[in-house]
């Protein structure tokens, strides 16, 4: 079986604010989306952290990968894995 090839990779950041009104702590992740041509969950989404780690908030993964079968439910996942935290997309 061939392997799967990449159509498109993009290089970006992501930037997360702790949901609690007096908190000012934001995460930085170098995101770096690739979307495959085959399989079950051709869109990857790979999270490193760059950064200063929160001063009080929870501190999610430095490293995180997030797979899904397509950019709307990758969306959706990435939301859902910085609420389980506390944080919000910006």
């Amino acid at each position: 079986m061939k392997k799967a090839s990449i159509l498109y990779e993009e290089t970006t950041v992501l930037t997360a604010k702790y949901y609690h009104p007096k908190s000012d702590d934001y995460l930085q992740y170098t995101a770096k989306i690739q979307i495959k041509d085959s399989g079950k969950n051709p869109v990857e989404l790979g999270l490193k952290f760059i950064g200063i780690p929160p001063y009080a908030a929870p501190m999610p993964p430095d490293e995180h990968t997030i797979k899904a079968s397509s950019i709307l439910l990758l969306c959706g996942k990435v939301i859902k894995w910085l609420k389980g935290y506390g944080y919000e997309l910006r």
